[in-house]
């Protein structure tokens, strides 16, 4: 039995090496800020969902603004 408990306590004991990106927090970050937004080609009917604003639909290259409705 006392052998057991010295076994449990030396497993313990032995520290496993923490990948890199998350030993430093500070270069993981979230922007909760950011709004998502959901973009349709009124030429082909894609819709896009990003943060940024679609600017040519990859589906057909429509690059006309008066042609993409943003959708909520």
């Amino acid at each position: 039995m006392e052998d057991t408990l010295q076994n449990k306590t030396q497993t313990q004991d032995i520290s496993t090496p923490v990948p890199e990106d998350i030993q430093e927090k500070d270069t993981i970050v979230e922007d909760l800020d950011s709004k998502w937004l959901r973009w349709k080609c009124l030429n082909c009917g894609y819709v896009y969902e990003g943060v940024k604003e679609l600017k040519k639909c990859p589906k057909c290259g429509n690059e006309n603004p008066d042609l993409f409705a943003d959708i909520a």
